[in-house]
């Protein structure tokens, strides 16, 4: 059973690529086509109406969407030459090479968007197979490659491009690649390199883990650098600073003077600001006790901004004797970040009105520095500590102190609604905002708390349409969603069964996250298909879409999925996905013994004998997989079930001859076989024989499964002796369920009515229990609906 999502729509994603539609750069998608369903027909609100997050409001595209993307330019022609490498087989052509590795960074000379591992391997190995066989090259070729145009453009590309923590490591060299061959001599002296390429190169060295590469490029070349503004010096120690080198800072900073250049304060603040805005606390810790030229101070700004960072984050001891530095300057300038230190010391709403009345009483000049940043910050650290109540006690005092809210104020008491998970409340607040779209831009972190919130509590019609006119600014603006708000939306169009929205939604972004990002959203289509409220067929659609957007899901991933469908009584679709773990290329990827265990125990619970010979042949051929006993005994186990005991018989020898050797549930799967076997009641009799002598302790659930297997071949009279002795041979007395297990076991009406016979004479009291108990009826007859030993292999 395949799934309906069109290769074309997941060709990227297979490739681990962002995608943005050519068609739709500024909106999402196109006006969705309705859901086909390929069993039968359900009349649903979802299928009679659909809604896209990005319908054009002028309607559906009149032309259709291309195979190939922009974003997508190169990557085919250089996949196939990886995989040529892999299989030492023959690879695209030179030329095919050249154009499709100039297209990659053609296509991203506008917007060079995310460079991941995948496609950053790919450019290396294509790099070097080029530099390898230059020579086949004709001149035309050689110049998309090689001319300095596209060496300068690959460099400007890496610079801009946002490179995942997987691929630094790989556009380093890149770019060291590049480098090099931009500074041999061309006929003018070597090193003729441009001043922005050289820029780009420090940048790419120095914010993707080199920076000290970086200093050594800015030192050779400092004489064509000199006149930069801002200097290179500054983004070689932001780039120690990120990597948490303090003693290269330091150095860096000491040598500065050599080069004419001061570390001055605004230099200090400018780097401090960037380092807060991109939430890197050990940088900014780093970077702020950096000595400054001439041991000058930090600027105010500076200190302020480092201390609220310190705040939010927790780190108030290491804040501290930065804020005792502020002592010697005018309550004035300090009033706000003192009121915030005083609120992140414990202290609730009214402890800060008293400290900034005693504050106002002995300098009644401070009166005029109490303005709404004052409340902004507090509300800001009351939204930090999670606490909605004491953020609406910080908002309070915006009319108890006389002042005016901003549009700051309003986002502050949004976020705490959010917070407190109250919906009605979040959208009635958001209504009041003047422009929605101008927030979403602005405040893209507290815009994927909105979405992500609104998509979680419900994915009715009402919400859809809200979160689609939030999300408007923000693909307009091509703002990166976070992978929590990407999971929420993914969640939400899998309950609304639009598996397109879904792909669309997927395909131009899944490769701009790492991979914890991609662990959570792929965990939306997962948890869809463990939902077993939902109906097979269709989380047989979301499988299908994990299959295409995920192909690095584990081994145990798939095995929860394939258990899932078993569950829900498809069969059919478990060993579907058993076929694909099996077929996958990657060795990590295939069935591993538990899952081949967990696929034999289902096989004996659905009693589906087709697949257990296919699975087993799958087994045969595996020479990866460890036979040990779990998986033999769920092998053993699924044969019996099926009806096929010689066969488990052979599987149990083979235990037997095995270096690890049969376990306690081994001894419970043999009876199960026994009521089965043409000699089953010999070889029951003799196994509980050596069971005895070999001292094997023998519990309710191994008793009662030699109960079973003399049940099963009808010998009543050792079946009900085995009942009568079970308390003096296992310390367990019978009880309702043992009678309830022995009457389920054996065939035939005759047989039945013989045991009820004997119970009401000889246990009148657990019959009257058991006889409570409805009864089924099935081929063999009557079976009461009682919980048997199910042996958990």
């Amino acid at each position: 059973m395949q799934s309906h999502l069109t290769r074309r729509v997941f060709r990227a994603i297979l490739n681990n690529e962002p995608l943005s539609s050519s068609q739709c750069r500024h909106r999402m998608l196109h006006t969705l086509r309705a859901y086909r369903s390929r069993g039968p027909v359900v009349t649903s609100i979802y299928h009679l109406q659909r809604r896209g997050f990005f319908a054009f409001s002028t309607g559906p595209p009149t032309t259709p969407q291309p195979a190939t993307l922009p974003s997508e330019a190169g990557l085919k022609p250089m996949s196939d030459l990886m995989r040529a490498i892999r299989d030492k087989s023959r690879g695209p052509a030179v030329s095919v090479l050249a154009k499709a590795f100039q297209d990659f960074f053609a296509a991203r000379a506008d917007i060079p968007g995310v460079v991941t591992g995948f496609q950053a391997r790919l450019l290396v190995v294509t790099w070097k197979h080029l530099r390898a066989n230059e020579g086949d090259l004709d001149p035309e070729d050689w110049k998309l490659i090689f001319s300095t145009e596209n060496l300068e453009n690959v460099l400007f590309v890496l610079s801009q491009a946002r490179c995942l923590p997987e691929s630094r490591e790989v556009i380093q060299r890149l770019a060291r690649y590049i480098f090099l061959e931009l500074c041999v001599d061309h006929g003018f002296g070597p090193n003729h390199i441009g001043r922005p390429a050289l820029i780009a190169y420090i940048n790419i060295q120095a914010l993707n883990g080199n920076p000290e590469g970086a200093r050594h490029v800015v030192e050779k070349f400092w004489n064509r650098l000199c006149k930069t503004n801002p200097s290179p010096w500054l983004t070689v120690m932001k780039g120690f600073a990120i990597n948490e080198d303090r003693r290269l800072l330091r150095r860096t900073t000491e040598s500065l003077h050599n080069f004419g250049i001061k570390f001055d304060p605004t230099s200090h603040e400018e780097l401090l600001k960037v380092l807060i805005g991109q939430d890197l606390l050990a940088a900014v810790k780093i970077m702020y006790e950096c000595p400054l030229f001439d041991d000058w101070e930090p600027t105010l700004a500076t200190k302020e901004a480092v201390i609220k960072y310190a705040i939010l984050h927790s780190e108030m001891a290491w804040a501290e004797p930065i804020f005792k530095s502020l002592s010697q300057r005018p309550i004035t300038e300090t009033m706000s970040i003192t009121l915030l230190w005083e609120a992140a010391h414990g202290q609730d709403a009214s402890a800060v009105v008293e400290k900034a009345r005693i504050i106002m009483q002995n300098s009644p000049e401070a009166n005029a520095s109490l303005t709404i940043e004052c409340v902004n910050n507090l509300m800001a650290y009351a939204n930090f500590t999670n606490k909605p109540q004491l953020t609406a006690e910080y908002a309070a005092l915006i009319s108890q102190w006389g002042l005016q809210p901003n549009s700051q104020s309003h986002l502050l008491e949004l976020e705490s609604y959010i917070q407190a998970g109250d919906v009605e409340r979040t959208l009635s607040h958001v209504q009041g905002l003047h422009d929605i779209n101008d927030v979403a831009f602005e405040n893209t972190s507290l815009m994927n708390k909105l979405i992500t919130m609104l998509c979680l509590s419900g994915h009715g019609d009402a919400i859809f349409d809200q979160v689609s006119s939030f999300l408007d600014p923000l693909f307009e603006n091509n703002v990166r969603l976070e992978p929590e708000t990407l999971a929420a939306l993914t969640h939400m169009l899998l309950y609304r069964r639009d598996w397109e929205g879904a792909s669309e939604l997927l395909r131009p972004r899944l490769a701009i996250y790492d991979d914890e990002g991609r662990s959570k959203i792929r965990k939306a289509l997962t948890n869809y298909i463990l939902d077993l409220n939902q109906d097979g067929a269709d989380a047989w659609e979301v499988y299908g879409l994990l299959q295409l957007a995920f192909p690095e899901a584990s081994v145990s991933t798939r095995t929860d999925i394939m258990t899932a469908f078993y569950k829900r009584n498809r069969s059919d679709l478990a060993y579907l996905v058993f076929g694909h773990m099996r077929q996958a290329e990657d060795f990590a990827r295939r069935p591993k013994p538990d899952t081949y265990t967990k696929c034999f125990r289902w096989i004996a619970r659905t009693r589906d004998t087709e697949h257990l010979i296919l699975v087993h042949n799958m087994l045969k051929l595996d020479v990866e997989v460890d036979l040990n006993t779990k998986l033999l005994n769920g092998l053993m186990l699924a044969y019996a079930a099926c009806d096929m005991p010689e066969k488990s018989m052979e599987v149990f020898r083979q235990i037997l001859q095995s270096d690890e050797g049969p376990t306690h549930k081994t001894v419970a799967i043999f009876f199960k076989l026994c009521g089965k076997h043409h000699n089953g009641i010999q070889e029951a009799m003799k196994m509980m024989e050596k069971v005895k002598l070999l001292e094997i302790e023998v519990d309710r659930r191994l008793y009662m499964a030699f109960v079973e297997a003399l049940a099963a071949q009808c010998e009543f009279d050792l079946a009900i002796d085995a009942i009568d002795k079970m308390h003096s041979e296992t310390g367990y007395p019978p009880n309702y369920n043992s009678i309830g297990i022995l009457y389920n076991a054996v065939p035939y009406q005759y047989w039945k009515d013989e045991v009820e016979q004997w119970a009401k004479e000889k246990y009148p009291e657990l019959w009257a229990q058991l006889s409570e108990i409805e009864r089924t009826e099935e081929e063999e007859g009557p079976k009461f609906n009682i919980t048997g030993y199910e042996v958990v292999v």
